[in-house]
């Protein structure tokens, strides 16, 4: 298990020993205190409805703090998304309800696209970072300070349980704060982490070009001209993997391999899984070229038998795609390819929208490469990923 993994595990844990606590000290005793007259359940019901009106509430406030931010930065907005109830613009320009509608975050996205980014002018994503947090502590402070003068209404029921009402609320945006000033990467891309990689200036013109290129790919326009960088970071890494999926999709394999060069040649300043990827990456294309008889000869004693492991335990689909190819035809082992295929289906859910329909492609090449050389493999081809968009334009 990776350290990044680990921490992840580490902040959830806090997360779920600070609600615990807090259940079991403060309401325990406000409830052995004023909860009498409803009932126990009847109180713990009140507490579960300030739990789902924190979680609304903050929800709402979290990303209209975004989208303060967004304007403050001088981004457009695309799209609102708050707990699955998403607004977003249509082709005339005018937002339009949509549900259920998926997000990248813990209650919602807001989704932007610079209106500047060049080298005179660009957008400022600070504010849209870090709006939410601000928006936060403000509420926060005001939810405890109106807690510590409703508590004190000695004998008045129902003004102390609102106070208790109102704290609880407080604590469901605390929880969602330090879910979001986390310096790390965790299941999202958190408020915190993506400041973090800010404080390379170089980030800034990656974080907007970054914005602008998936939100092209959104619109359908697949052949998008893609800034690259020599400059690398995680920011710039991803962008310049957006431009390798690019030039894999259009089988330029030899530039596709000088981009991502620049990424291993730059192992310390990428994350684990950046580099991990990139090296999967390069596996690949070495790989997809050469006939099976080729990849016998040349490959069988000329992988790092480290990174192989480690690609093998990657539940990514340019790791499984590559392992695939090393197992079923280095390797040869039937066992091991089906355990890696076994992980597509949750490699692939993870997969960026904009990338999906490539990536199928990619790895279905890679299965079908395997499934030549061994046709008694009679269940590999059930693992097939279907290229759902490709297959609906030609429907049409």
């Amino acid at each position: 298990m990776k350290k990044e993994e680990i921490s992840g595990y580490i902040v959830y844990l806090l997360i779920v020993g600070l609600a615990v606590v807090f259940c079991f000290t403060v309401l325990r005793n406000n409830s052995g205190a004023t909860g009498q007259p409803l009932g126990f359940w009847g109180y713990w019901g009140f507490i579960v409805g300030a739990v789902l009106s924190g979680l609304l509430v903050n929800a709402i406030l979290f990303e209209l703090a975004h989208i303060a931010g967004a304007k403050a930065g001088k981004y457009k907005i695309l799209s609102v998304n708050i707990l699955g109830f998403s607004f977003a613009r249509n082709e005339d320009d005018k937002f339009k309800f949509q549900f259920p509608k998926g997000f990248d975050g813990f209650t919602g996205e807001t989704k932007i696209l610079p209106l500047y980014n060049d080298e005179n002018k660009q957008s400022n994503p600070r504010p849209y970072l870090l709006f939410g947090s601000l928006f936060y502590a403000v509420e926060i402070i005001g939810l405890v300070t109106a807690f510590m003068f409703l508590s004190n209404k000695e004998n008045n029921f129902f003004l102390i349980n609102l106070g208790y009402f109102l704290l609880t609320m407080g604590v469901v945006g605390g929880v969602i704060l330090l879910y979001n000033i986390i310096p790390m990467r965790l299941d999202s891309k958190t408020d915190g982490y993506q400041l973090t990689l800010l404080s390379n200036p170089k980030n800034k013109v990656a974080f907007n070009e970054l914005l602008r290129v998936q939100h092209e790919i959104e619109l359908g326009n697949t052949d998008v001209e893609i800034k690259t960088f020599d400059v690398i970071t995680n920011f710039t890494a991803d962008l310049n993997m957006n431009k390798v999926y690019a030039l894999l999709d259009k089988r330029e394999f030899s530039q596709a391999e000088e981009l991502l060069d620049i990424i291993l040649s730059n192992e310390k300043d990428v994350s684990y899984k950046v580099y991990l990827r990139a090296r999967a990456q390069k596996i690949y294309i070495q790989l997809i070229q050469l006939s099976n008889e080729e990849i016998k000869e040349k490959y069988k004693d000329n992988l790092d038998i480290h990174i192989v492991r480690e690609i093998s335990k990657d539940v990514s689909m340019p790791s499984i795609r590559t392992y695939i190819l090393i197992s079923g035809l280095v390797d040869r082992s039937h066992s091991e390819t089906v355990l890696s295929l076994s992980l597509v289906a949750s490699a692939f859910k993870r997969v960026p929208k904009n990338r999906r329909d490539i990536e199928a492609e990619l790895f279905n090449e890679a299965l079908d490469k395997v499934i030549n050389a061994h046709p008694d493999w009679e269940e590999l081809p059930d693992y097939r990923i279907v290229v759902k968009q490709k297959e609906e334009k030609k429907g049409d």
